[in-house]
């Protein structure tokens, strides 16, 4: 461990504090390191804590966080999804935000459907993370600038894209979300740690300083816990691609003519 991952832990532990003191909070819970340290600290602080996730039968998420909820000690509940779920939830996805985007759509389709589902009207998981501890498997093998421009830009566009469709969500569902990453203080922490503390090392050792945050924290069974894009992790874009092949149609399509149909 370091003065940096320690410093690192002391943020970000204030800040999920920041987010949760005493209200009744839901997880957007993968399995994965992200959203498992927002949901462990958040059970230092909040009034109460529940994990929610959503995938299809068997997929990666379901399975990882069905492993790691009981190491957590807090309650969880699966939101199963199956081809007419996520159809009907793409089309009610487009239609309450005017989102375009094949891309955006899947991957926030299971924080779509805990803003569904959950009772909570305060929800957090773990964005940012991989935008600002280089958590993306793109920045493996990237010289130091290139690196930090593209893990510049993905930060850029969670703040104007995926925010503001999460926004668009939460007004709707009366939810909302706030994260922890976010923090100012966690983002100078970025901005200013040498990139040699936030390159990965390859594809099975990433966001390492995040790791050593979590062992610092005493959550070693979160350091090395592997997560999937959402969109992959809960089994949607499967699931998509199989529709659109039994539909003789793209994933690309499939979301223009719903748009079409949506007026949007």
């Amino acid at each position: 461990m370091s003065e940096l991952s320690q410093r690192l832990a002391e943020l970000l532990d204030a800040s999920v504090a920041k987010c949760t003191e005493g209200c009744d909070v839901a997880i957007a819970f993968s399995g994965g390191i992200d959203s498992g340290l927002v949901a462990a600290l958040a059970k230092r602080h909040a009034k109460s804590v529940r994990l929610y996730t959503v995938g299809t039968r068997g997929s990666h998420d379901v399975e990882a966080a069905s492993e790691v909820a009981p190491l957590l000690g807090i309650p969880h509940e699966i939101i199963e999804i199956d081809d007419r779920a996520i159809l009907e939830n793409l089309r009610r996805e487009i239609e309450i935000t005017g989102t375009m985007s094949p891309l955006t759509l899947a991957f926030e389709m299971p924080l779509f459907c805990v803003m569904r589902t959950c009772s909570e009207s305060i929800i957090l998981g773990g964005q940012g993370a991989d935008e600002l501890f280089a958590g993306y498997s793109k920045y493996v093998g990237m010289k130091d600038l290139q690196m930090r421009d593209e893990m510049a830009k993905d930060l850029a566009k969670l703040y104007t894209s995926t925010k503001t469709h999460e926004s668009k969500m939460g007004q709707h569902f009366g939810k909302t979300v706030r994260y922890a990453f976010l923090d100012k203080d966690i983002v100078a922490l970025s901005r200013n740690a040498p990139t040699e503390a936030l390159r990965p090392i390859d594809e099975d050792v990433r966001k390492k300083l995040l790791s050593d945050a979590a062992v610092d924290l005493g959550y070693d069974f979160l350091a090395d816990r592997k997560k999937k894009a959402a969109q992959y992790g809960s089994g949607t874009m499967d699931a998509v691609r199989r529709i659109c092949r039994s539909k003789g149609t793209t994933y690309n399509e499939l979301v223009a003519g719903m748009c079409r149909e949506l007026g949007v």
